[in-house]
């Protein structure tokens, strides 16, 4: 189930940066599962969740929800600084890093990207009603 990976993943990722103690709600629809390997998911999921650790202020929300079409969304927001438009599709790609301040290797939204593409699924970066940046993927869900 979707619910419980994504729930794991937001609570290993936010014991892993203990110095923001930060907040991240899980809002999944009951019995959403992703049609694809949970690895994959994960590495995408936890990409997207990782990001929001590093640049939110105080607040993360995950949330998933089912879609026409046999697909679902799944939405990662912050409260952090986010990005310009013109911005956005540079951090997708491959080895971009556009502020250093922060780890990282350039290489998450990248992977987040092709695994999604691997699934013809889409994945795009908005403005987050958070205030911060807003990842969103949308996969096909199993029936």
């Amino acid at each position: 189930m979707l619910f419980r990976s994504v729930n794991d993943l937001a609570r290993v990722l936010k014991r892993m940066h203990p110095d923001k103690n930060l907040s991240i709600a899980v809002n999944v629809a009951p019995g959403l599962a992703f049609r694809g390997e949970r690895k994959d998911l994960e590495e995408m999921a936890g990409n997207l969740v990782d990001n929001a650790c590093k640049w939110a202020q105080a607040h993360i929300t995950v949330e998933a929800a089912a879609m026409d079409g046999g697909r679902f969304s799944l939405r990662v927001g912050d409260d952090g600084p986010g990005l310009q438009p013109e911005e956005r599709s540079r951090a997708m790609e491959r080895g971009e890093r556009l502020d250093e301040s922060v780890p990282g290797s350039g290489l998450g939204l990248a992977i987040v990207r092709d695994i999604a593409k691997l699934y013809g699924g889409n994945f795009t970066l908005d403005e987050s009603p958070l205030g911060g940046l807003e990842a969103r993927l949308e996969l096909p869900r199993a029936q």
